[in-house]
């Protein structure tokens, strides 16, 4: 049986729903309302996870987190404490379950700030992490990989996109914005990332679940997408006129991480294009 803590979060759902559809055993844990009959409520900050959880574990998918830089600057403590050792906890009960697999959902955000192409190579710098969310991660990371006879799979996501009811990434909330105005500000139309839709994380956390070796992977799209791409996808499938104002044009931001080893090395393959993301978003799927 696989836990996945995290369970009612947006990427939690998602893999659940995976999960259920192709009958695979699993047991959720989350702070938050349990989403199905086979979730229950728990602090995986608590001292008691190994008395709390009675079945057999075979792998572990860990999602649960203070999962954003805004978030983590509401509450220091918190997003230490439960992504830290909440962490620590979980690595403790695999220890003591003799679990199989550990998959560890990080961010691209470790890298922190660049300019140059980043890779799974590159070493993590933590005196150079601006955020509180990526420092806990990146701290995180290092304990997992410190653990002995633990069979892991880091996973660096980076921006996923899909339908959202809140922490928007820049797709959901232009594509938003184009549905209700005609006019769209924006810094620079070619500030870029590569963002990748949920369909293809969720996948990516199922390759991962099967990976016999440890691993850190960048889990990204195949491509950078910038922002003018995105408006006018949007605004073709809308049949709209979209109006771009620029406040800083000449300024655009990117972020390039090279993620072809990675994917290589996990046979992983993104399949959403960006225009198929956005019309699944449109669409309400």
């Amino acid at each position: 049986m696989i836990l996945i803590t995290g369970s009612s979060s947006y990427l939690g759902k998602n893999l659940i729903d995976s999960f259920e559809k192709d009958k695979i055993p699993y047991l959720g844990i989350d702070l938050k309302k349990p989403y199905t009959s086979k979730c229950i409520k728990f602090d995986i900050f608590e001292d008691n996870l190994i008395k709390k959880i009675k079945k057999k574990i075979t792998k572990i998918v860990h999602l649960a987190a203070i999962s954003s830089d805004q978030e983590s600057k509401i509450n220091i403590n918190k997003c230490y404490d439960i992504n830290i050792f909440g962490t620590i906890n979980l690595l403790n009960f695999a220890k003591e379950k003799k679990v199989h697999k550990f998959v560890f959902a990080s961010t691209e955000w470790v890298y922190g700030d660049f300019k140059k192409k980043k890779s799974y190579k590159s070493i993590i710098d933590l005196s150079k992490l601006k955020s509180h969310y990526s420092i806990s991660k990146a701290i995180c990371e290092k304990l997992i990989i410190k653990n002995k006879n633990l069979n892991y799979s880091i996973l660096r996501f980076g921006i996923i996109y899909g339908k959202k009811q809140s922490n928007f990434s820049a797709v959901e909330s232009i594509v938003n914005q184009v549905k209700k105005k005609n006019i769209i500000k924006i810094n620079s139309k070619k500030t870029a990332r590569s963002f990748i839709h949920i369909n293809d994380i969720i996948n990516s956390i199922r390759l991962s679940l099967s990976y016999k070796k440890n691993g850190i992977f960048d889990i990204q799209g195949d491509k950078l997408i910038n922002l003018e791409e995105i408006i006018k996808i949007s605004s073709k499938l809308l049949f709209k006129k979209i109006k771009i104002l620029e406040f800083n044009k000449q300024n655009p931001s990117r972020r390039v991480i090279n993620s072809i080893t990675s994917h290589k090395k996990l046979k992983f393959m993104p399949k959403t294009s960006i225009k198929e993301g956005i019309n699944l978003i449109l669409n309400n799927e």
